[in-house]
């Protein structure tokens, strides 16, 4: 895995679009989601969206800093953070060098968190330098979670968040998009030591 860097001249910018995408949350009395109490929901808000960036600066893949204010809050249902060679992902971002893709069972309104993604990515780092990007597809997700007792999907307590959700350790994740598609025989996964 080779590392890299957001463009120095992009960091304001994105830290700008960034802030201005949370005041603007707030405005419209969207309620902070924290599961990190060690950090405010601006700087969940930064290293989210900034991952979500970096992304798409590390694959080449067009995005806009322009905001358009009219409209309303993001919602994981109606904005997909990424599409990348038609597969819609959704990008979550952890600080913590072993930390986990963790996906809450429920919304920011208590609501049943449905799995509408392909596939799930996890950055690691902190804005504006991540260190790694891993991914999972949609299937293998929903097969983690399957209870073939009740014949549906079923979130669980991760053991050290102490919540409810669905979560994949890193070692779990692949380092491309292309063996989470098509290595899973094959191809050697990640390595929370690397």
């Amino acid at each position: 895995m080779t590392n890299f860097s957001l463009p120095d001249t992009k960091v304001k910018e994105i830290q700008k679009y960034c802030n201005l995408i949370y005041d603007r949350s707030r405005k419209l009395n969207v309620k902070d989601n924290i599961l990190d109490t060690n950090r405010t929901g601006k700087e969940i808000n930064l290293q989210g969206m900034g991952a979500e960036i970096w992304y798409k600066e590390k694959h080449n893949i067009p995005y806009s800093l322009e905001t358009i204010l009219e409209e309303g809050p993001r919602t994981y249902k109606k904005d997909i953070d990424c599409i990348r060679e038609a597969h819609k992902l959704e990008i979550k971002q952890t600080s913590y060098p072993t930390g986990c893709l963790f996906l809450a069972a429920t919304d920011h309104y208590k609501r049943p968190r449905e799995l509408i993604s392909d596939m799930y990515v996890l950055i690691v780092g902190d804005f504006p330098t991540y260190t790694k990007d891993l991914h999972i597809t949609y299937d293998e997700l929903y097969s983690k979670f399957f209870n073939k007792t009740s014949n549906k999907i079923e979130a669980t307590i991760h053991p050290k968040i102490g919540k409810f959700g669905y979560h994949v350790e890193q070692d779990e994740m692949y380092e491309t998009m292309e063996e989470a598609i098509h290595g899973r025989s094959t191809s050697k996964r990640s390595s929370t030591l690397s």
